[in-house]
């Protein structure tokens, strides 16, 4: 029904007096998702970027598996595809570890590496277990519950998101500090903090709906730095006030994007999108420093001439690099930048062609100081608002489709089938340390299949109770102290419980 409703909406905005379609623009839309198509693997997850010539070699990156997520509804919503659910429910699948051979490298409370090995999920380039890189991924898969609507996809997106610790990722909830990265155990890695204001409000909100209780962590951080912007540390340029961590520098624009396509109290909150105009237009009048043309602007992150990466700021941007991405991210609350994006793309300013059949056309990065600098890769992450922003214009989506989709709480609750399961359900003791039983009751003489997983999705153990048995057992005299699942299928549906093994 949802699906329904939206492409009528399409439909409907096609006629808008206000929404003119152009040829360039719907090429740039379309040619946006095919990124997203290239750095796509057979089992579901993303790489980090898509290579413009040459054979690809980035690992997966999980923030980026998150934003491919997100694409398949886009892609779906606008007809371009018609298997997006099956391909969300493979990634999903590999992604909590349920795809054979793979095994994706968490800490003990659920926190991935930033990079995987596209075979196996073990660690890649030396990699961090990353607080924001996790939860892009699991806003990634909220946001494919919300659109789909598939108890399939929700049976696995609820699973993502019971096995991660949000109030772990806060350092200190008073000062607002959080960490970038954690340790194997769960733990914090303690000289790895940022404060706020930046993306890591994307981590915060996760926190914050964590748990209902009004004095966990995540509340109390969301309470003391993000519930209202008068908490935060903001800048000015040019008469433009934009939030900052500290103050005292201007954060890359992708930043207040992030935070608007992932966060529904930015995306909704009057004083926050107040903010994210400020930021834009700060964005845009920096530029005319530079000497580029009105439509040359875009401070976002991606490959650069002198660094393999940086993120562009104000005053903060060596190589002069535009950034048409940024441009696009803006679209929400800046039509008129459909027109630069028209502008660059009739100049050839940033126009390359991706390594398909057709040499599809796409805009991307470029150097106003080095012209005949050409990135040798597309970095999914960053690239990614160019897909949403144009996304939300009006002859396509709208500026709604984020809005909604992005609503994700509350996570919807159990039918009454899955609650009767649950309730009947008794796992003891718990922690355990030799023998873990499972008594079982109300299944309607049904057989129920158990399987005790890891925190990477490993499965340790299987057993089955037969129709008319009450009771199972795994025998874990063998088996590490630490968190793990029981997981149960019972007439196509499965379900979970959290335990702790303990020697």
């Amino acid at each position: 029904m949802k699906k329904i409703f939206l492409k009528i909406l399409i439909l409907t905005n096609c006629f808008s007096t206000n929404a003119q379609t152009s040829p360039k623009i719907d090429s740039l839309f379309r040619n946006s998702y095919t990124v997203f198509e290239l750095e796509r693997l057979p089992n579901g997850m993303y790489r980090d970027s898509k290579l413009m010539n040459g054979t690809d070699y980035h690992p997966i990156s999980i923030a980026n598996t998150g934003m491919g997520l997100i694409s398949l509804c886009i892609a779906d919503s606008m007809g371009w595809i018609n298997n997006a659910e099956q391909l969300a429910l493979a990634s999903l699948k590999t992604a909590t570890g349920n795809t054979p051979g793979f095994s994706p490298d968490r800490t003990l409370n659920g926190y991935y590496r930033h990079f995987m090995d596209v075979n196996t999920g073990a660690q890649a380039w030396s990699s961090e277990y990353s607080t924001i890189d996790t939860d892009i991924l699991v806003c990634g898969a909220l946001f494919c519950m919300k659109y789909f609507d598939s108890p399939n996809i929700t049976q696995y997106v609820l699973e993502l998101w019971s096995s991660i610790d949000f109030d772990a990722a806060i350092a200190n909830s008073s000062t607002g500090q959080i960490y970038l990265s954690m340790n194997s155990d769960g733990s914090g890695v303690s000289n790895s903090l940022t404060s706020p204001y930046n993306e890591y409000m994307i981590v915060a909100w996760l926190a914050k709906n964590y748990s209902s209780d009004t004095s966990s962590p995540g509340n109390i951080l969301w309470n003391n730095h993000y519930i209202s912007t008068t908490l935060l540390s903001s800048i000015t340029y040019n008469g433009h006030s934009v939030l900052s961590d500290n103050g005292t520098f201007f954060l890359s624009s992708f930043t207040h994007q992030f935070n608007y396509y992932l966060c529904n109290y930015f995306t909704t909150s009057n004083t926050y999108l107040t903010y994210f105009e400020n930021s834009q237009k700060a964005d845009d009048s920096w530029w005319t420093t530079t000497g580029s043309n009105y439509y040359e602007w875009g401070l976002g992150a991606g490959s650069s001439v002198t660094n393999s990466y940086h993120a562009d700021a104000i005053n903060n941007n060596t190589d002069t690099i535009v950034s048409p991405h940024i441009i696009a991210g803006y679209i929400p609350i800046n039509p008129d930048g459909k027109n630069d994006l028209i502008s660059l793309w009739d100049n050839n300013l940033g126009k390359y062609t991706l390594p398909t059949l057709n040499n599809d056309p796409i805009l991307w990065r470029y150097s106003k100081s080095n012209t005949t600098w050409v990135p040798n890769e597309i970095t999914g992450v960053d690239h990614s608002t160019m897909l949403f922003g144009l996304s939300t214009l009006p002859e396509y989506l709208g500026s709604n489709f984020f809005s909604i989709n992005n609503d994700f709480f509350p996570l919807p609750t159990l039918n009454l089938k899955e609650q009767n399961i649950l309730q009947n359900l008794i796992i003891f003791p718990n922690p355990a340390s030799d023998l873990l039983t499972i008594q079982v009751g109300g299944l309607n003489n049904q057989d129920l299949e158990l399987e005790l997983l890891d925190l990477q999705g490993k499965i340790i153990q299987r057993t089955l109770i037969n129709k008319g048995q009450t009771i199972g057992n795994f025998d874990i005299q063998t088996v590490y102290s630490g968190v793990y699942f029981v997981k149960f299928s019972y007439n196509g549906t499965n379900l979970s419980r959290k335990i702790i093994i303990e020697k």
